[in-house]
């Protein structure tokens, strides 16, 4: 119940920041967000809604870190709270993921778009790119997800699109929900995956 109140509290003032007689300041109702969600995570778990042969090795699985080598290297998460200031009144929070995505070459100066569902091909040959999405955010009520912002005009399975979904767990570990398009043994394919980060500092 403390939690819920103080969840309530910090929230009511994070978008009401004007509020003249609201019980917490702006800058400390900033300054708790700070402090529970400020900072760089690292990828804990990758999961798939189906299994994938991504590394070509004619074993699919739904594990993506043992898919995607690169992805405990490149695949990162950085969330930034920033208070309150003399040019923004309200506080301001930003999330920045970093995703390898992968680059086909398809022979004759072709590049896989990353859009087109193409069939495997054992001649193919690719690697992987970082790519990384940056969009703001706003908390839900109950602190129990970031809502990101998508662009207007943002496709879901796009490369750089905002992710379905962040969720905040009871360990404190950030859940982020996005659909991605595969390149696979069997062809590429359309999936969900769930992404588990958790804060391993607070210097960014």
């Amino acid at each position: 119940m403390k939690f819920l109140f103080i969840s309530i509290l910090i929230l009511s003032q994070v978008f009401d920041c004007t509020s003249e007689d609201s019980p917490l300041p702006a800058s400390e109702a900033a300054d708790a967000l700070y402090q529970q969600f400020h900072g760089k995570y690292k990828i804990v778990s990758s999961v798939s809604s189906e299994p994938l042969d991504v590394n070509l090795d004619g074993e699919s699985s739904m594990d993506l870190l043992a898919e995607i080598e690169e992805l405990p290297n490149i695949s990162n998460l950085d969330i930034r709270i920033y208070a309150p200031s003399d040019r923004n009144p309200r506080p301001t929070f930003i999330f920045t993921q970093a995703w390898p995505e992968q680059s086909i070459r398809m022979g004759s100066g072709k590049v896989w778009d990353g859009i087109e569902t193409i069939s495997f091909n054992p001649a193919y040959n690719f690697s992987y790119n970082m790519k990384v999405v940056a969009r703001s955010f706003n908390f839900s009520e109950d602190l129990k997800q970031l809502i990101v912002t998508p662009d207007d005009s943002e496709d879901p399975f796009f490369r750089q699109s905002a992710p379905k979904s962040v969720l905040v767990k009871d360990d404190g570990t950030l859940a982020v929900i996005a659909n991605r398009r595969i390149y696979t043994s069997n062809g590429v394919r359309e999936v969900t995956v769930t992404t588990i980060y958790e804060r391993f500092t607070m210097s960014t």
